[in-house]
């Protein structure tokens, strides 16, 4: 049977929303996890289809195709992808900056931002978020998803950047921090046509009920009703002109710092045809 990653985090679920609500029939299998869970899973080929980081498309060319029209982008702010830090980010050159273990788009997008931006180079050292602290002798922490949001209300750290907010301001573009990838082989083309339909019209329903799915599963996330609804009215769930423009410039970026070989085309599986459940 085909299997469809989740986010545990809430920003994918105005997408899967018709999905995991049941508000649609679902002929497939669901697997729940962290984003570098999920993307692991999707190069082994565990599971099929999922919302994985854009930088894993990135390292693995050739191995995955985008399933059109569907990405987590934030437009301006991220909200959940925060670097709490200690000094200003111009004066992090040297010191030791903790990275979760949790993202991968994340954690080149920070070195992006130290190393093009503003020129200063970390040492870097990894922690799992939610399990443990770093030691108070980094200078500074990177945090993402749920726990980033709730954390940025109340940190004692002097200085908080939005790294979707930093990104912006850098380049005037937006930031794409997943896209729905496939590990593709060739017999799955009648499942994954039926998927992309339910997909599409689970997004269509999700985006049109914001309000009310915000009130309904605020606690499952561990935020307030507002805080989710204004976190996914900050995003964008397509992948349209802008969107591209803004992964293959920070593809572009990726590669002139050594994360990534080579940037990569992007590459799209593209539906023969659609069938409704």
């Amino acid at each position: 049977m085909l299997k469809l990653g989740h986010i545990t985090y809430s920003n994918c679920f105005p997408v899967h929303a018709g999905i995991v609500t049941g508000a649609f029939e679902f002929p497939f299998g669901i697997v729940e996890g962290v984003p570098t869970e999920l993307n692991r899973m999707l190069y082994d080929g565990t599971i099929a289809v999922s919302p994985s980081s854009s930088i894993e498309f990135a390292m693995n060319p050739g191995r995955y195709l985008i399933m059109p029209d569907l990405s987590i982008t934030s437009r301006t702010r991220a909200l959940s992808i925060i670097l709490e830090s200690r000094l200003p980010i111009q004066e992090l050159d040297g010191k030791t900056i903790a990275m979760t273990t949790a993202s991968a788009s994340s954690v080149v997008l920070l070195r992006v931002l130290l190393e093009m931006q503003h020129g200063v180079h970390p040492d870097f050292t990894l922690f799992e978020q939610g399990v443990e602290e770093p030691s108070g002798s980094v200078a500074a922490m990177l945090t993402i998803g749920d726990l980033a949001l709730q954390k940025a209300a109340m940190t004692d750290y002097p200085y908080v950047y939005d790294l979707g907010e930093e990104w912006h301001t850098f380049t005037g573009l937006p930031f794409v921090f997943a896209l729905w990838q496939i590990h593709y082989k060739k017999n799955i083309d009648k499942d994954l046509a039926v998927l992309y339909d339910i997909l599409l019209r689970s997004k269509s329903f999700g985006l049109a009920r914001l309000p009310e799915l915000a009130d309904t599963h605020a606690v499952r996330f561990g935020l307030s009703a507002q805080t989710l609804f204004e976190y996914w009215s900050s995003f964008s769930f397509d992948f349209g002109e802008a969107e591209q423009k803004g992964l293959m410039q920070y593809y572009g970026y990726a590669a002139e710092i050594g994360a990534i070989e080579a940037v990569p085309e992007l590459r799209f599986w593209e539906p023969v045809h659609q069938a409704r459940v």
